[in-house]
């Protein structure tokens, strides 16, 4: 089975079903699957070959999801790019992954072009959503809107998600259609996604969610996706959008649902269409849950899981919520157990199986786990050792088999859902003359649960301002990645080695506080 013939099936079952909502344009099954067609064949068309990545630079619209069908029926590798990314992070992106075409909304098409020369481009076709007579619309009217000629199947490449790491450059996750495949019934039957679902997509579709927890299972069952511009979560054009559109389902972080919350709109608004809203990426106070509770119902789900493992790898699902709001407490401060799917593991350093309640690495095994990581056959090989992808993050499992998180072992910083990688931002710090030592660590922050904050120490007769150092990575890095604050110290804690004590600086912020992500 692949992700293609899913598409295909809607368009055949469900040819006037409303597939898509974004904004006033509404596009039905065989509408989506027409357009797709039309891209699949273009860039056949254009001489982009099975196997070829090609790249799309945009907001939340249908034509990020057209690009995805695209990939799928063509036998090529969709690249989403981050639109928050300054024109050094598309360089790097591009390059790495020998991009032979990219699809840019016309607000981005300036810092594609600051991006500067990459050699493996040889198209670039210019988007304007919205548009009837937009390049990309003209292109697309002039292509073949039959069935693409390419005999697809699961070990085809089919996208390539880049995050953010330890090592402080990028990874490019690559997943062919089989893992997509694999992961759809996680969200099918954990979520309960049906025919009649409408899912408000919130995610940026860069976002393996958007991919593996909206598209594909949607294509799966035939249901509705509702775009919003994911450039500024707005509480109230959230709750507009689930009343006007009768949305049944959401996955937020914390910190949207805590401004759905505060949002003076709550109460006047029609939500009972919503069956499930899911949320994770950031931890979630019990005292929000049992408030979320009280609007919405027993709806909610908590996800755990990253890229590598196509999404979603443990939830604690409705009845866990519901049970923990009843009395066992525990289970809430838990990111539930495994789905559907998925095998995984508490292991020590040597990969044996910790006792119950212990500290270890969790492991994952199963058919939606990452091919690899692109162009990276080392790190690849870190991360997949003895058949199990290690993930870095630590944590304890009950006798139940409910997963807690304890600590990252990877110095990640998790703000408002997105991880921010320390050692990126330590880069750009070191860039600065002034600056001799660096040290990036994750801030306590109430709302975005944290915030990137930098301690550096300066050479000898240097001198240079916490705000100067602020504006200088502002320059160089997305503005998510930058430090809020910056402490100029005379010199950074050490071990015996002369490697700067992360742990110490952290303690400084979170002493007395749990930092638990799940």
């Amino acid at each position: 089975m692949t992700v293609a013939e899913w598409i295909r099936r809607c368009a055949i079952r469900h040819p006037d079903k409303l597939a898509y909502v974004d904004g006033d344009r509404r596009f039905t099954f065989a509408q989506f699957n027409d357009r797709v067609n039309r891209q699949a064949n273009g860039l056949q068309a254009a001489e982009i070959k099975r196997g070829d990545r090609v790249a799309v630079l945009m907001n939340n619209h249908v034509e990020a999801v057209e690009a995805v069908g695209a990939a799928a029926k063509g036998g090529l590798v969709h690249v989403p790019v981050n639109f928050r990314s300054v024109p050094r992070e598309i360089a790097y992106v591009l390059n790495h992954c020998g991009a032979s075409l990219i699809f840019v909304e016309k607000e981005y098409a300036a810092r594609l072009a600051e991006a500067g020369e990459i050699p493996t481009l040889k198209k670039v076709i210019v988007l304007d959503p919205g548009n009837t007579d937009s390049e990309y619309e003209r292109w697309l009217a002039e292509q073949d809107a039959s069935e693409p000629q390419v005999d697809v199947t699961g070990d085809d490449n089919f996208f390539i998600c880049y995050t953010s790491g330890a090592t402080g450059t990028p990874k490019g996750v690559l997943h062919q259609q089989r893992q997509s495949v694999a992961h759809a019934p996680v969200v099918v039957i954990g979520y309960e996604f049906s025919r009649d679902t409408k899912v408000l997509l919130v995610y940026p579709h860069n976002s393996i969610a958007s991919i593996n927890m909206f598209y594909v299972p949607a294509w799966v069952v035939g249901g509705c996706v509702v775009f919003t511009d994911q450039r500024n979560f707005d509480a109230d054009r959230w709750l507009k959008l689930v009343e006007a559109e009768r949305v049944t389902h959401s996955h937020l972080v914390p910190t949207m649902l805590f401004r759905v919350l505060e949002s003076p709109r709550l109460r006047s608004t029609d939500t009972s269409s919503i069956v499930t809203i899911g949320y994770g990426s950031a931890p979630m106070p019990t005292e929000r849950i049992e408030r979320l509770a009280q609007v919405f119902g027993n709806v909610l789900i908590q996800g755990y899981g990253m890229t590598e493992i196509s999404s979603i790898a443990a939830y604690l699902d409705k009845q866990d919520h519901l049970e923990g709001m009843q009395g066992d407490r525990a289970r809430l401060n838990s990111c539930g157990r495994a789905a559907f799917g998925c095998e995984l593991r508490v292991v020590d350093d040597d990969d044996r199986d910790v006792k119950t309640g212990e500290v270890g690495e969790i492991v994952f095994r199963g058919s939606q786990v990452m091919t690899g990581y692109w162009n990276d056959p080392e790190k690849t090989a870190e991360t997949m050792r003895s058949g199990w992808m290690h993930s870095g993050d630590m944590a304890t499992m009950d006798e139940r088999g409910y997963l807690t998180i304890v600590d990252r072992k990877k110095d990640l910083i998790i703000s408002g859902g997105a991880n921010i990688s320390s050692r990126e931002v330590e880069e750009v710090l070191y860039w600065h003359p002034a600056v001799r030592e660096a040290s990036v660590i994750g801030k306590p922050d109430e709302e975005w649960g944290e915030l990137p904050h930098g301690f550096v120490s300066l050479h000898s007769g240097k001198s240079v301002t916490p705000e100067e150092l602020v504006a200088f990575c502002r320059e160089r890095l997305s503005g998510y990645k930058c430090p809020r604050t910056v402490d100029i110290v005379d010199d950074l804690p050490k071990n015996g080695l002369g490697k700067i004590l992360k742990a110490e600086l952290r303690s400084r912020f979170w002493a007395g506080r749990n930092r638990k992500v799940n």
